[in-house]
């Protein structure tokens, strides 16, 4: 007999596997486009996001921002093959020489403080410990205010049968 593959919810009340974790914050505060930043969090596989395979990534707006045509967050997985000690380089304001982990795009209206943007798909979890690298190309600068951060965050995902 068939069985159905179903999403499974765990135990947090959000629907995701585990609760959503917050990537990156104030690291993001008044990041100007084309600049770019990485996370002081790290995450594992098996600690941060339960062993999830998946996930729903989005970007939390924490002012108000109004992207240009064709904008959108570009998000890599700074990967550490040694438990977290060495990650992969980095420069200043170029993107790393491989396609980013997720995409977060954007539209051309003003986003409010409470602006909320998900990625183009679900993301693929690291195995490693890891860090979030991100590119501005919004094609402007994100919020000033450190009072509600601008936030990118992730919900674990999976499915059961």
């Amino acid at each position: 007999m068939a069985t159905n593959f179903l999403q499974a919810t765990g135990g947090s009340t959000t629907g995701f596997f585990v609760s959503a974790v917050t990537l990156i914050s104030s690291e993001l505060v008044s990041l100007a486009s084309s600049a770019n930043v990485t996370s002081a969090t790290v995450v594992t596989s098996s600690g941060t996001f339960g062993q999830a395979i998946w996930g729903e990534a989005w970007l939390y707006m924490g002012g108000a921002v109004t992207p240009l045509a064709g904008g959108y967050m570009a998000c890599w997985w700074l990967r550490s093959g040694d438990g977290g000690t060495v990650y992969e380089n980095t420069t200043a304001n170029i993107q790393l020489p491989r396609p980013p982990d997720f995409v977060i795009p954007a539209s051309t209206v003003a986003y409010a403080s409470s602006g909320t943007l998900f990625a183009s798909g679900i993301v693929k979890m690291p195995w490693p410990s890891a860090k979030l690298f991100v590119q501005n190309n919004l094609g402007a600068a994100l919020a000033s205010s450190a009072t509600q951060y601008t936030s990118i965050k992730i919900g674990p995902v999976a499915v059961q049968y």
